[in-house]
């Protein structure tokens, strides 16, 4: 009978657990760990893994565990010498939203169930909404950003002027804002922060979809620090659970016809949305319940089932439906992911 080879494979999290076995190319373990036994017609050999903390994940290809070659260098079978890398968990809230928590004109988030909601206040004191969507970027509207400034506004002047707070009190430093190259006609910025935010249970991104969830009948939910049935703005996150309505119908109510040559302007609130292929509609909550001013920048999200996490179908556009309109207007996150993440990618 041939005696097969035994391979030892000692492994402590981000730690060399393991002694000098008198194999070629593997030197000398730490004096403080203990040394492994030697095995007939075997070896030991030295292997770490890298692990990532909890609320991130390992982003780059390989498992995380690196061997120790005849060069003494560590080294991953797929990714050679190159350091692991983690990134945050996104669309995994600790507490998933309770559709059960229902107070008139909303639901309070009182679980933390939209851990990727921030609160933006501009200059001149007007909230709204942005998305976190990383560790250091958030999605919000170009209506949001140019909030309290000129039509002709620099994106490096409106930054200085923003104040930004994630986990309803943690206040974060914006480095630069990024406005979309079409905004007026696709109402998206991008915020990028000066540092990385720690991501846990009260701060996480949401995840942003490779296919599009804004089907009609889909169900939703939009959160928010905007103005309540009171026309007050909101001391406590709330959020509503709506639907993706029909497109067609959203048009015909604010502009009167699908037909170019019939539009005409028709919003009950007497402000216009931007409707066109890169948006979205959502009707009112079975209970009449909307999202109002304020609101805009904060995201419209579903769960799939399939892989039990949430996305960014759509980011709040048009906030001023407040229940006198029938339809809120979102801008289809699917849309604009390709210009999102070059524009991640070169900043």
């Amino acid at each position: 009978m041939r005696t097969l080879g035994a391979v030892v494979a000692l492994l402590l999290w981000g730690q060399l657990f393991a002694g000098d076995t008198g194999n070629e190319g593997t030197g000398n373990a730490d004096d403080s760990c203990p040394k492994a036994p030697e095995i007939a017609n075997g070896h030991v050999e030295h292997l770490v893994r890298y692990q990532c903390n909890t609320y991130y994940r390992l982003r780059t290809e390989g498992d995380g565990v690196y061997a120790l070659n005849s060069e003494k260098k560590w080294t991953n079978k797929a990714i050679g010498e190159k350091l692991p890398e983690c990134e945050a968990v996104c669309g995994k809230p600790k507490n998933p939203v309770d559709q059960a928590q229902r107070i008139l004109g909303g639901s309070v988030d009182a679980k933390g169930s939209f851990p990727w909601q921030a609160k933006m206040i501009s200059h001149h004191n007007l909230t709204s909404g942005a998305t976190l969507i990383n560790e250091q970027w958030l999605l919000t509207t170009a209506k949001n950003l140019f909030l309290g400034h000129a039509d002709d506004a620099k994106a490096k002047d409106i930054a200085p002027t923003l104040r930004l707070y994630l986990g309803k009190t943690q206040l974060v430093e914006v480095e630069k804002v990024i406005l979309h190259p079409n905004h007026l006609e696709v109402d998206i910025g991008l915020i990028k922060l000066k540092q990385k935010v720690p991501v846990g249970e009260k701060v996480m991104p949401i995840c942003l979809p490779s296919k599009d969830y804004a089907q009609v009948g889909r169900i939703g939910y939009v959160s928010g620090w905007g103005r309540n049935s009171n026309f007050n703005f909101t001391e406590l996150l709330k959020y509503v659970m709506l639907p993706v309505a029909e497109q067609d119908s959203c048009v015909k109510h604010y502009e009167g016809s699908t037909y170019p040559e019939k539009k005409q302007k028709k919003s009950p609130v007497g402000v216009q949305p931007i409707l066109n292929e890169h948006t979205f509609c959502a009707g009112l909550s079975k209970y009449q319940e909307d999202t109002c001013y304020g609101d805009a920048g904060s995201a419209f999200v579903v769960h799939d089932e399939n892989d039990d996490t949430w996305y960014a179908a759509g980011i709040l556009s048009f906030d001023k439906s407040c229940g006198v309109a029938e339809y809120g207007v979102y801008v289809k996150v699917p849309s604009i992911l390709d210009w999102v993440q070059k524009t991640i990618a070169d900043n």
